[in-house]
């Protein structure tokens, strides 16, 4: 898995000093530049982790769900298609 600033030079430190996934992402940008050794490294891989993974607006969310549920009550139903095996 690859992780915005997350190298080659800087893996083996983080493994060293961060348990597991949960415990890397409840880390601040000030702990993360600590470990990372750069604060752009680190910016980027605060941002990755904090940034790109918040789920939509609960509003979004039922908007979407509601187009989605009525496209679904217009779709036609499932044609069995014949066999084309010999009886």
């Amino acid at each position: 898995m690859k992780m915005p600033g997350i190298n080659s030079k800087n893996v083996y430190t983080v493994m060293n000093r961060v348990e597991n996934l949960m415990q890397l992402v409840k880390l601040s940008l000030a702990e993360l530049t600590d470990i990372l050794g750069n604060s752009t490294n680190a910016k980027l891989l605060h941002d990755f982790i904090h940034l790109t993974n918040q789920l939509p607006q609960t509003d979004t969310v039922s908007a979407a769900h509601s187009k989605v549920a009525a496209v679904a009550g217009k779709s036609k139903p499932a044609v069995r298609k014949k066999s084309l095996r010999k009886k």
